[in-house]
């Protein structure tokens, strides 16, 4: 009689959908920035994401900046497409808000003609900021994630710390782009 009331139980289709997980993700691309980036998601059902990230990172010595760093927080939500198989692709669109604060060093040069050159830089601001998210995830039944992603939108600069104020524009073009690796729990 055990056997027969606890039989259906086993006999159903094992549920390996991702939705209803919590996953914990970093950016490798942030490697290259020289530190890590931490996330944590919740997938809901009906394919929908909520997600908050701290990010922060810094470069010396490049693309005309000598000392580059930056830090802040990201909300994000998205919507994915699909049915929450596991070890398929789904691509999602999402948006975003948060903060960032930025430092920017520079000592200007010019070249030897004095046509071509960059200004020197002492910058430091604190902005918001928001803009639209397309990415593609696929999750695995060993519950890892593996997440790429692309957001362009715009910030704000609220307050500015800077030596020469000719050196530093209202707003900024913010871009991102995110290879996350993650496990879901």
């Amino acid at each position: 009689m055990f056997l027969l009331g606890n039989f259906p139980g086993f006999a159903q289709e094992k549920n390996d959908a991702w939705e209803n997980r919590i996953l914990v993700k970093t950016n490798i691309f942030n490697l290259l920035a020289q530190r890590s980036t931490f996330s944590v998601e919740k997938v809901f059902k009906q394919g929908y994401g909520a997600e908050i990230s701290f990010v922060q990172g810094k470069f010396n010595y490049f693309l005309f900046t000598d000392h580059y760093y930056y830090r802040g927080f990201l909300l994000r939500t998205k919507k994915y497409f699909g049915k929450g198989k596991l070890g398929v692709i789904y691509p999602y669109l999402g948006v975003y808000a948060g903060n960032l604060k930025r430092t920017i060093q520079t000592n200007g040069q010019s070249d030897h003609t004095g046509w071509f050159g960059f200004p020197s830089r002492d910058f430091s601001a604190q902005s918001v900021r928001g803009g639209g998210t397309l990415g593609i995830a696929c999750f695995f039944k060993s519950k890892i994630v593996v997440d790429g992603q692309t957001s362009l939108g715009y910030g704000r600069y609220l307050s500015h710390k800077q030596t020469n104020p000719n050196t530093y524009a209202k707003g900024y073009l913010d871009m991102q782009v995110w290879l996350s690796l993650g496990y879901g729990f």
